[in-house]
């Protein structure tokens, strides 16, 4: 009778603890109670590049954080996810011609690769936007159904690109949900003119993916759309940002495009930093920053199985005063086969101010420092001169091309990199040389180097920023 008691009380403390737990989730659904299965498919790692920093100073203090994923999908075996793919297509009067023609060549090729348990949906916007099709499952004679649609695609009008936008979020985010993977590809060749034309207020469209739980990519073609429209609304979306000079590549795009998407294993991660009083997260690769409580927050998008990705982040820490600082509590919420999780990195980090600059430079982590200079701040460099070409700013470019020598320059003879000395060699070079020929020869072929180097440019330094190739 005795063991017949305590396994009672057992069994009774138990299903008070799980009720306990219940209705704290159910107050709270940003608790996360990880799955003990799967947990730990993404792992945090984190590396200060200085720590110690100079009393009086700006207080800034550059974090690394590397976010790693389990090999965990076998591309060979039915563990490859399936995918509800909406691509949304400019179809304005400037698209005719290859592009139009590449386009739905590239359309077609992506359907012939869809399989029957992925689902497709096409819109395509010029002075308004239509639902060429919902999302359709990709089967034999839905995939010729489809297929004549797309063929009959033509070209005409302006471009609402925001139209084009909400109602492929529409199609996400109001059609029956199931397991598949979601995604939605914007394509355009020219600038919002008609309808919503604000780039803030259509990246805030775009930034309803991170709600609903899918990303957002953008393809710029040509050398007469907004570039910086379009990285926003890839950023805030959670997606990845392509620049086509030659229409021809928008079947790479839509093909790396989906098979990415069927090889995700952490998607909606959403980065939290907790922050002391006083403390604020000032960048984060990038990415927009949102404050919810005490806790800086950014989305990165989604990693894949077996990816590494290396954010560097920029926190502002009081420097009025000798004292330390800690940061610590960093973690990632993501969703894996449809369940959030969480990782937390149990490392801690200390920053010490003192009042001696020699000391300050001596905690310079070489490696760490000369990653983030390379990965990141070079990069950086290379959109804001983008932005300065697109500008007709020359001088401002130039300036800002000298500031950032001198910077690197000083710091450098400091901690000896090999790496940064090279890239201010040759790098930092050609970009000068950029530059300067922009601005040389008559105003009509000034404007037209200053379109297709504005473009140039500032992809090249998000891919970098982003690591990518």
């Amino acid at each position: 009778m005795k063991k017949e008691h305590k396994k009672s009380i057992i069994l009774t403390l138990l299903l008070i603890l799980v009720t306990f737990i219940a209705m704290a989730y159910s107050k709270n659904k940003d608790i996360v109670i990880p799955d003990q299965v799967q947990k730990d498919i993404v792992k945090l790692t984190g590396n200060l590049s200085q720590n110690k920093i100079v009393t009086g100073g700006n207080g800034r203090v550059n974090l690394s954080l590397t976010l790693r994923a389990k090999d965990i999908i076998n591309k060979n075996t039915c563990d490859i996810q399936n995918v509800d793919m909406v691509i949304v297509l400019d179809q304005s009067g400037s698209m005719g011609g290859k592009k139009i023609s590449d386009a739905r060549r590239a359309v077609l090729n992506l359907l012939s690769s869809l399989t029957a348990r992925d689902r497709f949906a096409i819109v395509c916007y010029s002075n308004s936007a239509y639902r060429l099709s919902s999302l359709t499952y990709v089967t034999g004679p839905n995939r010729e159904h489809l297929e004549s649609l797309v063929r009959s695609i033509s070209t005409g009008g302006g471009t609402n690109l925001g139209a084009g936008l909400e109602e492929g979020i529409r199609i996400l985010t109001r059609g029956t949900k199931n397991t598949n993977q979601r995604k939605l590809v914007l394509i355009s060749d020219g600038l919002a003119n008609q309808g919503i034309t604000n780039i803030h207020t259509l990246g805030d469209i775009a930034a309803r993916a991170v709600k609903d739980e899918f990303s957002i990519s953008t393809a710029g073609v040509g050398n007469d759309f907004n570039e910086q429209l379009m990285a926003l609304i890839a950023d805030r979306g959670t997606g990845n940002y392509y620049y086509i000079e030659n229409p021809e590549a928008f079947a790479e795009v839509f093909s790396k495009e989906y098979q990415e998407t069927r090889n995700i294993a952490a998607a909606s991660i959403e980065i939290r930093i907790p922050l002391l009083k006083g403390m604020h997260l000032t960048d984060a690769s990038g990415y927009p920053i949102k404050v919810k409580g005490n806790n800086a927050v950014f989305y990165p998008g989604n990693l894949l199985s077996g990816q590494s990705r290396k954010l560097f982040l920029t926190i502002e820490v009081p420097a009025d005063k000798e004292g330390s600082f800690e940061i610590k509590g960093i973690n990632a919420v993501y969703k894996h086969e449809d369940k959030k999780y969480s990782s937390v990195l149990s490392d801690r980090f200390i920053i010490t101010q003192v009042k001696s600059k020699k000391e300050a430079m001596a905690s310079i982590d070489k490696d760490e420092w000369e990653d983030r200079v390379l990965k990141n701040d070079f990069n950086m460099l290379r959109e804001n001169i983008a932005a300065d070409i697109r500008g007709g700013k020359r001088n401002d470019a130039l300036k800002r091309i000298n500031d950032y020598k001198v910077k690197q320059e000083s710091i450098n003879s400091q901690v000896g990199s090999g790496a940064v000395s090279d890239n201010l060699e040759k790098e930092l070079t050609k970009v000068l040389k950029t530059v300067k020929d922009t601005f040389t020869g008559d105003s009509p072929s000034v404007a037209l180097k200053q379109k297709k180097n504005a473009k140039v440019m500032q992809y090249e330094g998000y891919k970098g920023k982003r690591g990518r190739k």
